[in-house]
């Protein structure tokens, strides 16, 4: 049986708004243990962002900067790729390796339902 994304994915997700405060979005990193969130879209014409640890990291703390006073837009990563729920895993572990990113939105009629990561199909790895 072929393992699809929608099998491992994370259907926790936590979106905040690109006006947050890198601070802000980092706290909230830390209370619930994750490593990303997604940027809402500014309007129906726009598209989700995605900040992650790495993000702050290079685009904060590396060029000294304060994280309370950058907002998540000025250092998101925009637009995402993303994955279907349908997709099997090997093609998702594939896509996100192809163009060098860990975290990919999963998107079912144009709605975010989930997060898949290159750890989380890792860790997820059934026998073939």
């Amino acid at each position: 049986m072929v393992q699809r994304v929608k099998d491992i994915m994370n259907k926790d997700i936590t979106i905040v708004d690109g006006l947050t405060k890198v601070s802000e979005a980092l706290q909230i990193m830390k209370d619930k243990h994750i490593y990303t969130v997604l940027i809402k879209p500014r309007n129906e014409d726009d598209v989700y962002g995605i900040l992650t640890l790495r993000d702050i990291a290079r685009r904060v703390i590396a060029p000294v900067r304060r994280m309370e006073e950058v907002h998540v837009y000025e250092i998101m990563s925009k637009p995402v790729l993303t994955v279907s729920p349908n997709m099997p895993v090997s093609y998702a572990a594939r896509f996100l390796t192809n163009f060098n990113k860990s975290w990919a939105p999963v998107l079912e009629n144009d709605q975010v339902v989930g997060m898949i990561s290159l750890s989380g199909i890792v860790l997820n790895q059934e026998e073939f």
